[in-house]
Formats: C-alpha cells, sequence, structure tokens
C-alpha cells in the first residue's frame, strides 16, 4: 500500500509542504529513517535522532515545518502519525472469520455471538456470553456466568472468572486474570479468617489491559474500571477499586482496596496507593509514588510519601545535599562546645 504527501495530509487533516505528488510506501521511526516512509517529529531536540539521514517527509509541527522539504503540518504530530500508520497497517489485518476449534471446550448453555473466535483449548463455562465478532484466544478461560462485549480481544491465556463482565471493544493480554479473589481477611487469635471475596469485577467499553495484570473482584458489590481506561503489564487492582474513565495506569502500579481513582487520571510506573482513598479527576501521580491520602482534582504529585511535585523536588534536592549539611552541623557543634568551655573560663 502507498499513498502520496498530499492524500496523507489530507487524510489526518493537515497541511502537505514540499512535493505533493511524493510516493509514501510506509512509516518509520526518526533513528532508522527511509527515503519512501513517513516519520514524525514533535518537539524542537527531537530533531538530532534524525542526524545526516532523512525520512522521505515528516509529520510535525507548524514550527518545525522550516526545517524540512517535504512534511505534513499538524498541531498533534504523534496523533496524525498514528492515523497514518493505522491506514499503512490496515492492509494487513486479517478478516475476522467465525472459527470455533475443536479443541475447545464451550458449555452447551453457553452463548456465542455471530463471528466469534475460540481459540484451542480455550474453556467457556455454563452460562457465559460473548458477544458477535469477538476473539477468545487459545487457553482462556470465560466462567460462568461471564460476559465479553462485542469485539472484544482477548489474548491467549487470559482468565475470566465467573460474574465477571468486559464491554465492547476491550484487549486484554495474555497472563491476566479478572475477577481473582480479593486479598480480604479477619485476624483473629487462631489466625486470618477469609472475608468471602462475593462481588464481580466490571469493565466498561474500550479498556485495554496489559499482560500478566491481576484484577480482583470485590468483596461486595463490585471492583470496576471505567471506559477508555489503558493499564500497562502488570497492574494490580484490588478488590472494590473504583477507576474513572480514561484514566492510564503504567507498569507495577498496585492500588489497594477500596479506592476511588477519578477520571482521566495518570498513574506512573510502580506508583502505590493506598486503600480507601479517593485520587481526584484530572490528577498525576509520579512513577514510584506512594499515595497515603486522598488528593484533590487536578493533583500533580511525587515522592514517598507523595507530596506535591514542586514541594516533592525541593525535598529531593535538599536530600542530596545532607552529607553536606552533616558537616557544616558538625562543625558548628564542635565550635558552639569550644565557646561554651571558653566561657566558663
Amino acid at each position: 500500500m502507498k499513498a502520496t504527501l498530499d492524500q496523507l495530509a489530507k487524510f489526518v487533516g493537515g497541511k502537505a509542504k514540499g512535493d505533493g505528488s511524493l510516493v509514501i510506501k510506509g512509516f518509520c521511526s526518526p533513528e532508522r529513517a527511509q527515503p519512501d516512509r513517513i516519520g514524525f517529529i514533535e518537539h524542537s531536540g527531537d530533531r538530532r535522532l534524525l542526524k545526516d539521514k532523512l525520512p522521505g517527509a515528516v509529520i510535525t509541527t507548524p514550527g518545525l515545518a522550516r526545517y524540512f522539504t517535504n512534511a505534513i503540518i499538524v498541531d498533534h504530530p504523534r496523533l496524525a502519525f498514528v492515523m497514518v500508520m493505522e491506514h499503512f497497517l490496515g492492509h494487513k489485518k486479517r478478516p475476522h472469520r467465525k472459527s470455533i476449534s475443536k479443541l475447545a471446550f464451550v458449555h452447551e448453555k453457553a452463548r456465542i455471538g455471530k463471528g466469534t473466535s475460540v481459540g484451542a483449548y480455550a474453556v467457556i463455562e455454563k452460562g457465559a456470553r460473548i458477544g458477535a465478532n469477538a476473539t477468545i484466544g487459545p487457553g482462556c478461560f470465560v466462567g460462568e456466568k461471564a460476559v465479553i462485549g462485542e469485539h472484544t480481544l482477548l489474548y491467549p491465556n487470559v482468565t475470566v472468572l465467573e460474574d465477571c463482565e468486559i464491554g465492547a471493544r476491550c484487549i486484554v493480554n495474555s497472563g491476566t486474570v479478572i475477577g481473582s479473589q480479593g486479598f480480604g481477611f479477619v485476624s483473629t487469635k487462631e489466625g486470618h479468617r477469609k472475608f468471602p471475596q462475593v462481588g464481580r469485577v466490571v469493565i466498561e467499553d474500550d479498556v485495554e489491559i496489559g499482560a500478566n495484570c491481576a484484577i480482583d473482584r470485590a468483596a461486595l458489590d463490585e471492583t470496576r474500571i471505567g471506559r477508555g481506561c489503558k493499564l500497562d503489564n502488570l497492574v494490580q487492582v484490588a478488590h472494590n477499586v473504583i477507576i474513572g474513565e480514561y484514566t492510564l495506569v503504567a507498569a507495577q502500579v498496585g492500588i489497594a482496596g477500596g479506592s476511588k481513582i477519578g477520571p482521566r487520571c495518570v498513574l506512573g510506573g510502580q506508583a502505590g496507593v493506598q486503600g480507601g482513598i479517593e485520587i481526584g479527576e484530572g490528577s498525576q501521580v509520579a512513577g514510584q509514588s506512594g499515595v497515603f491520602s486522598s488528593l484533590p482534582e487536578r493533583s500533580s504529585v511525587s515522592g514517598y510519601p507523595a507530596r506535591p511535585h514542586q514541594q516533592a523536588m525541593r525535598v529531593l534536592a535538599l536530600t542530596h545535599k545532607l552529607p553536606e549539611l552533616t558537616e557544616k552541623i558538625k562543625a558548628l557543634e564542635a565550635e558552639i562546645s569550644k565557646l561554651k568551655r571558653a566561657r566558663k573560663k
């Protein structure tokens, strides 16, 4: 598949600069530029990545377009580049065909939608409902009365336990378990007695979940992940957690039970969230932060324990000066002792 620079500019809603008839045969990264491909540059510092070799054309901002002979000018180069990638990758997508492997187990009382594919060694239990044009990869398990929405893709070896629900157009990567038992116990003299985990998990439409995530069912009621959320690999979502729509959660984040994350938040990698607190809409939590108390809307925090980002940076800067400050304090203490001795004489 190929397209001219003018055609691509029109496709992404941008303006072409240079040779509009230039034929583009694909896309490339700035680090591996190719003369018949298109790349993207969104920051002035990114120009250094191109070095001496330029792609055939570049998707870039109005402010950077002057540096390139052939360009598509847009306000959001990364988004436009995604659209171009989808254009070139579209012809490579295999047509979706209904195919239930003879090696899969589908209970006679499960409902499989039109056009849905079920891979080898997948198990679909009694009362489960799979929407139209879904894909259940090899080795997946869908428990009793679980619901999978239309056009949802479960990669191989995903587990969706009983009574859990996944919406439409979701993607769940391999190794993820949805509906695992929450970590709830009542401590007694005899040991730790399990608090029954009898709730469920609800994942709304257009959610993407990375590999090897664990999303626990609620002790009571439900654990819920809102529409359009994106979870990276190795994320732990504990029982009764509520995550608002379009929130981004990076790798190795742990969210303890009963916490509520507002819409359009960003949780950086390895951040931890204390149980039972609320993080307000639009907040940003930096990687490796520990959040131990509720945050108002549009907070920006970092550090352990998490505090406003600018404050955390000042604390970190002072931490690096501790050895120097310690020596100064010791010198001052010695001087004070000397003055005290002299005064006694």
